[in-house]
């Protein structure tokens, strides 16, 4: 029977032709199957159901899906062999969520392509999408036949189930992305944009280098000499037959300026620079964005606490482009977490794929390559290889402790004799019998010196704060402060030592830290103390000691455990590195034999620790559970956030503007996003606890108004937080005449 067509135009979105979105979306460089699935992707928005709904969103009561029965008429009409097909039909039908494991589409009780699926529901409207299609010149070549599909969704059925005996590889997983990622990016982009995806600018090198010829000018010393021989010796090293490199260069040379400067040289449109911590993506975000400030190049900034400013909120259309040009890695440079670029990679969720779609054709550099945990290595560079090839990326991996990798892809572009030829720091084994042996040697020497302690709790570190702050000019750096006040004590710090060196007079800094001082943060101390931990955190910590090539050779005294939990924080990287610490015990190490001491630690972890840790969920194409073993390395599952109130007043503000929002004439995604944008303000003041710590707090924590689960300690709690040391994780901890900022 015909079915009545309601409509002489069909939407796609509100006031927008189908038509024009599929012609917006599929774009020149597009692969044939790129572009039919894009071509089918919505085509059951045809329906009436659907066209009602367009037009009057408020009425949600209508069947207005149309993943599947779209998923349905590509497989009619697909010409492709059955695995292109199937990563199609698997790509529409995951276009408005994440992907599944491919064996759920398949299975006997899957309703839409299980042994039932000539009953679902999704085929009451086939005639009425066919009718309808026949009125749009871009389904002019449209197979309609329904028992023709009914034969090939049968065929494709049998082919599926013969999957069993297949191993899918790293390649079929990377290639299923790109199918995916085009379709969902494309898709959010044309719906927000209205207009095909526009090829980003060129980025000019002149700006990167009128930026380096100052700050050779404003140095006198001879730091910027050594600068500047190693960056041309990479740049001299620039070879366009390889997509994969590192960069391994000791601390303090400038690489993150470096490797911009060879990014530039391959003319790609897009950088993507993933640093493992947000308080140094903050930092190399500031130093490229003033680069670029007087340019019409975009720099944008991806992590989960960035927000858009309150001046772009007040039209819709500049918020959602804003928001997705942000959370898309589609600025020219985008800088961003190590974490959203892992998600990218592995990750099944839409919003990560979004991301993956711009890593093509792009640059990536990963910095602190170290960060990269060793659980998934193997996987991450391995996705890497097949991503440079299928993708035209380039991978710049960038590391003062450059992991093992072993492939013949990969070109180191730095000059490895720089090691050899350092001698800013020794380490030495400090044999002390426990903690006050430890405080007497600090005190020694942190009255004529610059001195940094880095121990291994958050607990030990505001133990020693609270035992020395009286004697020094002391300061204390860990996890249990949020990013403002991190941000503020070490910019205190950084002036504080160059006073002090210019000044004699002035007072010598102590700092007190956990790890967190370890990657990235540029403070330069005489000499330095780090409790027993994995050999890439000692090196790293020795890189915060005489970082600036100071003519006194810098100390740094590795000492025993006195913090308790070492084995349980660092686990298997501390057992590796028992043996190599016996070195340090020995005999005392220059700096000029730390690569050689990082290679042999590095090649420990590959031959005991790394492997392929998600190799048997991809020979299955299980998408959930490799996002499921990813999240389960990468997030704190131990810890539950808790948010620190900064001033006055400052919740009841929130808790208002919250049901302001929620009461605003806006369309109910505006109102989402809007909502969301305004909620990540609070990561600005948020520490993540143990459910230990929280529920000790709990009597002194309030809820707040409209959002589930979520605490805060008001402001004016003086006794268990300060802006000095963070939130007490000791609450019996003695810290008094502090003051809550």
């Amino acid at each position: 029977m015909k079915e009545s067509i309601l409509f002489d135009e069909f939407w796609s979105h509100p006031n927008k032709l189908l038509e024009n979105h599929i012609k917006n979306m599929i774009s020149p460089g597009d692969e044939e199957l790129d572009k039919q699935v894009k071509l089918y992707h919505d085509i059951a928005k045809l329906k009436n159901n659907f066209q009602i709904y367009i037009r009057d969103t408020s009425n949600d009561k209508l069947d207005k899906n149309h993943s599947f029965l779209s998923a349905y008429f590509f497989l009619l009409n697909s010409k492709f062999d059955e695995i292109p097909t199937l990563f199609g039909f698997l790509a529409i039908v995951s276009h408005h969520g994440d992907v599944l494991n491919l064996d759920r589409l398949v299975r006997e009780d899957n309703k839409f392509l299980g042994d039932n699926f000539e009953n679902s529901k999704e085929l009451k409207y086939w005639n009425e999408v066919a009718d309808a299609a026949k009125n749009i010149e871009i389904y002019s070549r449209l197979s309609t036949s329904k028992d023709e599909f009914l034969k090939k969704a049968m065929s494709l059925q049998i082919f599926s189930c013969r999957l069993i005996y297949r191993n899918f590889t790293y390649k079929d997983f990377i290639d299923f992305k790109s199918l995916y990622s085009n379709l969902v990016y494309s898709d959010k982009f044309e719906a927000i944009f209205n207009e095909p995806r526009q090829e980003n600018k060129q980025i000019p090198l002149c700006e990167l280098e009128r930026h380096i010829s100052k700050l050779a000018e404003k140095s006198i010393d001879e730091k910027p000499n050594k600068r500047d021989t190693f960056r041309n010796f990479v740049l001299n090293n620039f070879d366009e037959n390889y997509k994969l490199f590192t960069l391994t260069a000791p601390t303090g040379y400038g690489k993150t300026l470096t490797a911009l400067n060879f990014t530039l040289k391959f003319n790609k449109s897009r950088i993507i620079y993933a640093l493992p911590f947000t308080s140094i993506i903050d930092q190399t975000y500031d130093i490229i964005a003033k680069i670029y400030e007087n340019s019409d190049i975009s720099v944008s900034k991806a992590h989960h606490k960035t927000t858009i400013g309150e001046e772009n909120l007040t039209e819709e259309d500049r918020y959602s482009k804003i928001k997705f040009l942000m959370e898309s890695f589609s600025g020219e440079i985008n800088v961003t977490t190590l974490y959203q670029l892992i998600f990218a990679l592995f990750g099944n969720k839409n919003k990560d794929n979004v991301k993956f779609n711009q890593l093509k054709n792009s640059v990536v550099i990963i910095d602190e390559a170290q960060a990269i945990p060793y659980n998934f290595r193997k996987d991450f560079i391995l996705l890497c290889e097949i991503i440079s090839q299928r993708l035209g990326t380039i991978f710049i991996f960038m590391s003062a402790t450059m992991p093992v990798i072993k492939s013949e892809n990969f070109k180191e572009i730095s000059n490895l004799e720089y090691f050899s030829k350092q001698d800013r720091y020794v380490i030495k084994w400090l044999d002390i019998s426990g903690e006050e042996d430890l405080l007497e040697k600090i005190c020694q020497v942190a009255r004529d010196k610059n001195t940094l302690v880095v121990v291994n709790t958050i607990k030990k570190a505001q133990e020693l704060f609270v035992k020395l702050k009286d004697k020094f000019c002391c300061f204390c750096l860990n996890g249990y402060m949020y990013d403002e006040h991190k941000r503020a004590t070490i910019e205190t710090i950084k002036r504080a030592i160059n006073t002090n060196k210019d000044n004699p007079l002035a007072s010598k800094i102590l700092l007190i830290s956990t790890q967190s001082i370890e990657a990235g943060v540029d403070l330069d101390f005489d000499v330095g103390f780090r409790e027993v931990s994995p050999i890439s955190s000692i090196i790293q910590t020795a890189g915060r000691v005489n970082r600036h090539f100071g003519k006194i050779r810098g100390e740094l005294y590795v000492f025993p455990e006195i913090s308790k939990f070492t084995n349980l924080i660092y686990g298997d990287l501390q057992k590796v590195s028992k043996a190599i610490l016996e070195i340090f015990k020995q005999r005392e190490v220059r700096e000029s034999k730390i690569l050689e001491i990082s290679n042999l630690y590095f090649q420990k972890i590959s031959d005991q620790l790394e492997n392929l840790y998600i190799q048997s969920e991809i020979k299955k194409l299980e998408f959930e559970n490799i996002n499921q073993k990813i999240e389960e390395i990468m997030k704190d599952n131990h810890k539950q956030t808790l948010i620190i109130e900064p001033e006055e007043n400052f919740i009841k503000d929130f808790e208002a503007k919250i049901l302001e929002i929620k009461n605003s004439s806006n369309d109910e995604f505006t109102i989402r996003d809007i909502l969301k944008n305004h909620i990540r303000k609070l990561s600005k003041f948020s520490i993540n606890v143990t459910f230990k710590d929280k529920e000790k707090l709990l009597p002194n924590l309030r809820q707040i108004r409209g959002l589930k689960d979520m605490f805060y300690l008001p402001f004016g709690s003086s006794y268990f937080y300060s802006a000095d040391y963070g939130l007490k994780k000791d609450t019996n901890l003695d810290i008094t005449d502090e003051v809550f900022d």
